[in-house]
């Protein structure tokens, strides 16, 4: 057989395994059922809206009016985006075969790490056993059952772009190592999950960083210089390629929290007499509210022992454990780390940590430097507010930083290193071409394997003294009052048993790994085959055996039980509705978490919703009028016709509300204040039915005008069947110019206003709406949203996706005539 044809065999036949793995595992798709998936099930709430007008017209929104009364869908859902890196992860995602959502996501995990080990010069099969340590990594497999679809996406490139860097680099292949970094970045920045592709962009400043020491020690600036020649032109193609996707971010980030806030008064201010309390404005996220997810210093014993800090919030638990025979339950909240809550552990295999401890005893040159660099600042940075020092100088001073959220989420950054070592490790062991000294492997193997498992001995030596509580107890010590003491004590004999177990387990298959490497490397075992075939069936069995916890055939449940149907609120809203003839109004929902719940946006315009990153100006109006003291003057200018309140045994409470404003109304005057501090401190006293908040920064729009009200103005809505987002139209009759402000929230890079067809002017006012001077007559006043930067990009990416396929193909064809003979 020839060799090429022999490898193109190995690869096909592992791909296909790959594929098998992620079937077997998510088995119950092929019976028609979903994963229960819960940010899945916010999306279609959120994006029912956009959604259903597709379906009736097959045109694209870029608003959506269901949720905080108004916002842009760009985080929603939106046209498709013409990039070849879109179109390329479409199809290795098996969206084709309607596997998207599950299979396809663990499978695009084996294969893109597979493809990057293979890149940079590893046999398959080491290949094999590194992408099924990788791929099945607990953190992965969790995500997928919360449904953090485009963050495991994302994460499933980091490994071919740092494969692609490598290929570059170390062995100088411009071509194919180009075209991997490319394409690989390409697809992630198309994933639309920034903050991953962020934490790639840290590794890979490392990883040149490394290279760039080595380079001045060998005097070897060429061959660098060139590689990341070679980077910045691919870089340049993946972002010009997803130039809507980064550049619409980047403007519309600007407007939301993640953007950081104009005003220096704090809610407080609107309770007290005196000067208001200053606070400094920012440019990013409160670092409070950032760095609420922190894992605990300590908690990172969970990436050798999964269950050392009680797995998840919601662990499951056997009919043995103590929980159960108290409580008949069969999920207990086992988690006792310094995070809020959390679906389970970041476990990245005792295998794996101690094949990284191995490596760094015997890999060599800059992959040993960047590999510990970089998992060691995805540790420092993962601990957020437990080691605020650090991590408070990076939120201030490391570029966009700020922006981001969840430190937690750094240790994907580990999970790509940590494995990415172990198999050098490996590689370096097996490595006959050229061997290292048998008494050197051998220390190396007897200080790793004392490292690890003396580790896991010493801590279970030292659980005793552990108090196996953590910041989720204060918390339901609340809740349950004075049966806590009990609760808890139970608890925390079912903590001390998982920690107990998953120790011994952890510990059992270091030495087992460890045992067949000393065989190896001793030359009772002859065959690197044998001992990578063992490892690979301790690693699957190892993390397959976790993973199972968090996703196994339970969590999938038939289509039909997650498709959205309305709630007994909204058949009560509907018939109030039709009772009173009322029409694109808002509802203000206090049965469920009103600011952070998006299902009740499914059918009905809510006040509230859910959104990671909802407008500044709007959080603003709900941490000062909307959440501890609810105004009814905001309420009303924000049209919350319905307001909807728990009732008794579990029955909600609908009530209309005559005073709300409706979709536009006229004011008798304005009045004009200085900066935004000012703006929205002045509607704690607003009557929003008389007189309209305008900002000095619009003074010429109306001074001058004689803007007293006429009473027999008239300014009506035309309704839309089917309701646009993007589209509103108003029809009104006035003897004289007038003011009007609209219930509509102020967007101003992508709305535009026209009056009979002509381009308007309109402007903010009260702190978030819209407002214009209406000429006298009968007219009719337009709001289209039309998202101008959002088209302009949409052809810049067009154009960037052809002279990539262009380039990518002389390339080939270049390739193919230089390598014709030989």
């Amino acid at each position: 057989m020839k060799p090429i044809l022999k490898k193109t065999l190995i690869h096909g036949g592992i791909i296909l395994f790959f594929f098998l793995i992620a079937a077997i595992y998510m088995a119950p798709a092929f019976d028609g059922k979903v994963i229960q998936q819960g940010d899945t099930l916010k999306w279609q709430a959120m994006s029912k809206e956009q959604v259903d007008f597709h379906d009736k017209t097959g045109e694209y929104t870029t608003w959506t009016s269901s949720m905080f009364s108004g916002m842009p869908s760009y985080q929603v859902t939106a046209s498709p985006v013409k990039s070849v890196f879109y179109k390329i992860q479409r199809v290795l995602n098996l969206n084709f075969l309607g596997l998207s959502g599950n299979v396809g996501i663990l499978w695009l995990y084996l294969l893109g790490f597979y493809v990057a080990l293979i890149a940079i010069g590893l046999s398959p099969w080491l290949s094999l056993l590194g992408a099924l340590a990788f791929g099945l990594g607990s953190y992965n497999v969790i995500i997928i059952e919360a449904g953090h679809i485009t963050k495991a996406y994302a994460m499933s490139m980091m490994a071919p772009i740092i494969g692609g860097m490598l290929l570059i680099l170390k062995q100088k292949k411009y071509l194919w190592g180009g075209v991997l970094f490319t394409v690989a970045l390409g697809i992630q920045i198309a994933c639309n999950h920034i903050q991953i592709t962020y934490y790639t962009m840290l590794v890979a400043l490392i990883l040149v960083f490394v290279y760039l020491i080595y380079a001045i020690k060998d005097k070897t600036f060429k061959p660098l210089l060139i590689g990341v020649g070679v980077m910045l032109v691919g870089a340049a193609f993946a972002v010009g390629a997803n130039a809507r996707t980064l550049f619409i971010n980047q403007e519309y980030v600007k407007y939301t929290m993640r953007g950081g806030s104009e005003i220096t008064v704090v809610p407080e201010d609107l309770y007290k007499d005196g000067e208001p309390k200053s606070i400094a404005a920012s440019d990013g996220l409160d670092i409070d509210y950032a760095y609420s997810w922190s894992y605990g210093k300590g908690e990172t014993y969970t990436l050798l022992v999964p269950g050392a800090y009680g797995g998840g919030s919601g662990e499951t638990v056997g009919t043995d454990s103590e929980f159960y025979k108290n409580f008949r339950q069969k999920r207990a909240p086992l988690y006792w780390g310094d995070q809020p809550f959390t679906s389970g552990p970041v476990y990245f295999g005792a295998i794996i940590i101690f094949l990284f401890v191995l490596g760094l005893f015997v890999v060599k040159g800059p992959e040993r430097w960047w590999i510990l660099l970089a998992t060691i600042l995805a540790i420092l940075m993962s601990w957020g507010k437990n080691l605020m020092g650090f991590n408070s100088f990076l939120f201030d001073n490391l570029p966009l930083y700020n922006k981001f959220r969840t430190p937690s989420m750094s240790l994907v950054i580990a999970n790509v290193t940590m494995v990415l070592m172990a198999v050098l490790a490996l590689k370096t062991i097996f490595d006959k071409e050229n061997p290292v000294d048998k008494k050197k492997l051998n220390l190396g193997l007897y200080i790793s394997t004392g490292i690890t498992a003396g580790f896991i001995l010493l801590m279970m030596a030292f659980s005793g003294s552990m108090s196996f509580s953590g910041a989720g107890d204060v918390q339901m010590a609340a809740q349950y009052g004075a049966q806590w003491d009990a609760i808890q004590d139970v608890l925390v004999k079912d903590r001390k048993a998982l920690f107990m177990s998953d120790s011994w387990r952890s510990l059992i298959l270091i030495l087992l790994a460890a045992v067949s490497l000393w065989l190896y490397i001793n030359k009772a075992i002859k065959q690197s085959g044998i001992v990578i075939g063992i490892l690979a069936c301790l690693v699957l069995f190892d993390l397959w055996g976790v993973d199972r916890r968090y996703l196994n055939d339970s969590n999938f449940i038939t289509e039909k039980r997650v498709k959205l149907r309305p709630s007994e609120t909204d058949q009560i809203l509907d018939q109030y509705a039709a009772q009173f003839k009322d029409e694109d109004y808002r509802v203000f929902d206090l049965s469920v978490n009103t600011f952070n719940d998006s299902y009740p946006s499914a059918y009905h315009h809510q006040i509230g919703g859910y959104s990671a990153a909802k407008l500044r100006r709007y959080q603003d109006l709900i941490d000062f009028y909307l959440s501890r003291h609810i105004n009814t003057n905001v309420l009303n200018m924000l049209n919350a016709r319905y307001v909807v309140t728990p009732g008794q045994n579990g029955q909600v409470q609908v009530q209309r509300n005559p005073d709300a404003l409706g979709n536009a109304w006229f004011v008798d005057q304005y009045q004009l204040v200085e900066d935004p501090n000012a703006e929205i401190l002045a509607l704690n006293e607003l009557n929003p039915a008389d007189t309209a908040i305008i900002d000095k920064r619009f003074a010429s729009m109306v001074q001058g005008k004689n803007l007293e009200r006429d009473s027999n103005s008239v300014i009506v809505m035309e309704h839309q069947k089917p309701y646009n987002p993007d589209y509103v139209v108003y029809k009104t009759k006035t003897s004289k110019e007038q003011l009007v402000v609209f219930s509509e929230v102020y967007y101003a890079p992508d709305w535009r206003a026209y009056i009979d067809g002509k381009p308007a002017d309109y402007f903010r006012a009260n702190y978030i709406l819209r407002a214009m001077v209406i000429p006298a007559g009968e007219h009719k006043i337009e709001f289209k949203n039309e998202a101008p930067l959002m088209h302009k990009l949409d052809m810049i990416s067009l154009i960037v996706s052809i002279l990539f396929i262009m380039v990518f193909a002389s390339g080939l064809v270049i390739n193919y005539w230089k390598t014709k003979g030989k």
